[in-house]
């Protein structure tokens, strides 16, 4: 990332994309993707990512195997 600008504008994108940005934000994110490919690549991946995850429905979450929950367990205690 040349621009320094380009981690916030990472960050601000998904609430760009929720319609949650302020407008001036927008503004600003708009221009600098016209002018930064890396961001713009980003964005589009974003959206990809954001477009499978609501075709994915998962009905209920399986419960995790012993195995897993005694590592996670492990895991917690550690902290």
């Amino acid at each position: 990332m040349a621009d320094p600008r380009c981690k916030r504008i990472f960050a601000a994108l998904s609430e760009y994309l929720d319609g949650d940005l302020p407008v001036k934000n927008c503004r600003e994110l708009e221009r600098h993707l016209k002018g930064c490919q890396p961001c713009l690549a980003y964005l589009e991946n974003l959206k990809t990512t954001i477009q499978a995850c609501r075709k994915y429905h998962v009905k209920q979450v399986p419960r995790p195997s012993a195995l897993v929950r005694s590592a996670l367990l492990q895991a917690v205690r550690k902290k």
